[in-house]
Parts: C-alpha cells; sequence; structure tokens
C-alpha cells in the first residue's frame, strides 16, 4: 500500500509504469515532447527492470500496471518478447501508440489482450493531419476498426491547445460507436509544443462547461483534467479521481521510464527523479526529488479539492512557472463564484 497521509491523506494499492520504450517514432507530431535521439535499452536489461518492477510491487503490496509508450513502442525490436515477459507476470498492459497491422494486433492479443490501447488524435481531419501528418487520421479511424473487430477496448487522447478546443465535442460525436473513450490533456509548452499556444483562463473555463453539458448525453467524453474538481466541489458533488485517480500523481502512484533508464515524476515535462540503471524502483521513489514531486505545489496547500487536484505541473512548467511554489495558470478555485454563477 502507498500512503501519504501526512500530506493529503492518500493512499493506494495500484501503481502504474508509463514505459517509453523508444523516442523513435514514424511521425512528427508539432506538438511533440521529445524528439531526442536516446539510445533505448536492450531486451535483458529491460527484463530485469521489469523484475525489479515486481518486487517493487510485491514490497508495497500493491497491484501494478504497465503503460507500453514511446515514441512508437512497436518499433522497439524487442517489444513482443517483452510484451510476453509481462503478460506471465499477470500484469495488466495498456499501449499508447500509433496505427499497426491488423496481424500485429492479433499477435498482441493471442499473448494478452490490452487493458485498452489509446491513440492520439488532435481534432478533424484537417487539424489532425497538420499536427500528426497527412492522412494519420484516416488511417487511425481505420485502425479503431480493426481494434473493435479484434475486440481491444479502445481510448483517444487529445492534446488540447488554442486551436482545437472547438472541434473536441464533434469529434466526440464523429468517433461516437466506434470507441469506448475520448478525453483530453491540456498541452505542455515542452519541446516543439513550445511552439503552440494554450488557451487562456476563460476560454478554457468556457470550453469547460461545454464539455461539462455534451458529456451528459455523450458515450464516449471523460474526464482526466484535474480542474474539473473544481466544478464538482462548487456544486458539493463527490469528487471525481483526476489525472491519476489522485489528481496529480506525480511520483504518487504514476511514475514514467525513459528509455535510457531516466525516471521522471511526469513524461510530459522534465521531471527527473532518478534512474532505473543507478537505483532500484523502490529506492527512487523513496528519494527526495520524488517526495517533492509529490507534494506539488506551495501555492495549493490547503486547497480543499487538493487530494483530488494539484493542478497540471507540466502546464506550469510551459509557462515559466516553478512548479513546486505556484499553482496552475489556469486554476479558477478562488473566482469559481464568480465564473460559475450562470452556470
Amino acid at each position: 500500500m502507498l500512503r501519504d497521509r501526512w500530506l493529503f491523506g492518500r493512499k493506494t494499492n495500484a501503481f502504474t509504469l508509463q514505459w517509453h520504450l523508444t523516442n523513435a517514432c514514424e511521425l512528427h507530431c508539432r506538438h511533440c515532447y521529445d524528439r531526442s535521439n536516446t539510445s533505448a535499452l536492450d531486451l535483458p536489461e529491460a527484463i530485469r527492470i521489469l523484475n525489479g518492477f515486481v518486487l517493487f510491487c510485491k514490497k508495497r503490496r500493491i497491484k501494478g500496471h504497465i503503460s507500453l509508450t514511446g515514441g512508437n513502442p512497436f518499433l522497439y525490436a524487442g517489444l513482443i518478447k517483452l510484451y510476453e515477459e509481462i503478460s506471465k507476470k499477470g500484469i495488466p498492459i495498456s499501449i499508447y501508440g500509433n496505427p499497426i497491422s491488423d496481424d500485429l494486433v492479433e499477435k498482441i492479443v493471442s499473448i494478452q489482450k490490452p487493458a485498452y490501447f489509446q491513440v492520439s488524435l488532435e481534432g478533424l481531419k484537417d487539424h489532425n493531419d497538420y499536427i500528426r501528418g497527412v492522412d494519420h487520421f484516416d488511417r487511425t479511424i481505420h485502425f479503431l476498426q480493426i481494434l473493435g473487430r479484434h475486440g481491444v477496448r479502445r481510448h483517444v487522447m487529445l492534446t488540447l491547445s488554442r486551436d482545437n478546443m472547438d472541434q473536441v465535442i464533434p469529434l466526440a460525436e464523429s468517433l461516437t460507436g466506434s470507441v469506448e473513450r475520448l478525453t483530453f490533456n491540456r498541452l505542455s509548452q515542452v519541446g516543439e509544443g513550445a511552439s503552440l499556444e494554450i488557451p487562456t483562463k476563460n476560454r478554457l473555463i468556457s470550453f469547460m462547461k461545454q464539455y461539462l453539458v455534451a458529456s451528459r448525453t455523450s458515450k464516449i467524453l471523460g474526464f482526466k483534467d484535474n480542474l474539473f474538481n473544481i466544478f464538482r466541489h462548487h456544486y458539493h458533488r463527490p469528487l471525481f479521481g483526476g489525472c491519476t485517480h489522485f489528481g496529480c500523481g506525480a511520483a504518487f502512484n504514476f511514475f514514467a521510464l525513459l528509455p535510457d533508464g531516466e525516471v521522471h515524476a511526469c513524461r510530459k515535462f522534465p521531471s527527473r527523479i532518478g534512474n532505473i540503471l543507478e537505483n532500484d524502483m523502490n529506492s527512487i521513489y523513496e528519494s527526495k526529488a520524488a517526495r517533492q514531486y509529490r507534494q506539488g505545489c506551495q501555492a495549493c496547500k490547503g486547497c480543499p479539492v487538493r487530494k483530488k487536484c494539484g493542478g497540471c505541473l507540466a502546464v506550469s512548467y510551459g509557462q515559466g512557472s516553478d512548479v513546486f511554489k505556484d499553482k496552475d495558470p489556469h486554476c479558477f478555485m478562488a473566482e469559481r463564484e464568480e465564473v460559475l454563477a450562470n452556470f
């Protein structure tokens, strides 16, 4: 069991390792966080890390979950063998990746059906293909059909920026019946994403209101952004889990493992807390850096929704804020009475 009762009163019996196997990718998305040519771990090293993760979960008495991603995880030479090894350990697996062939989906499913396969779309066809490349939208729609035929749960993630806010709800309408879940993360202005713009606070609040209304009838719109808990608190509704079921779960119930062995509290911005080639996972979890990220920003201390919120440290970082001191630039807790008066 993982606990931080001394801080926010959180406890969990589950932990997710988001494993970025490689930075290699056939796409060149305009908001990519990291296109560095980092060498990937070889398969024996990856299996050693997997065994270490199993020991970490056993020591902590928690249920492990592994999300395989990249880059494109299917460009990692040892992907199938590693997938088999994870499956043998009885660990649930999810995949964040790009469209692959029907044969490769069949191969993966024959080993272990993933908990879900998440792909990315950035809006309707024209905008998505501007961000992710020509014909990406059509190829992804076709791939979602392949996943459906194999009975794999389909998730779509959208990176929310100033330029695609108006396309989220129309996209959800077009995907209804083709996916099980659509949700969004706000853009982190890191790497190539620094060239794109995030919405103003007022525009984001307006969008979130529209999203909430649409979610009442939509079968696929999901909730991930922690700031939705401000609405729920205002209207005396139970808080939802936020980004990782505990709001910002950076270094609490979530690690990001990079291709070169670096471990970060969150993949969306530089948040190094150790290196798995130098220390075991338990030592990294107990490190001073990990503890600091678990605390989040000082400005959120005492907030009534903190244990299921904490804003988004990556958005704060992209705006040049001190993630350990300054609150999320989109947070509207202080002015919620005014902005929600007529909603």
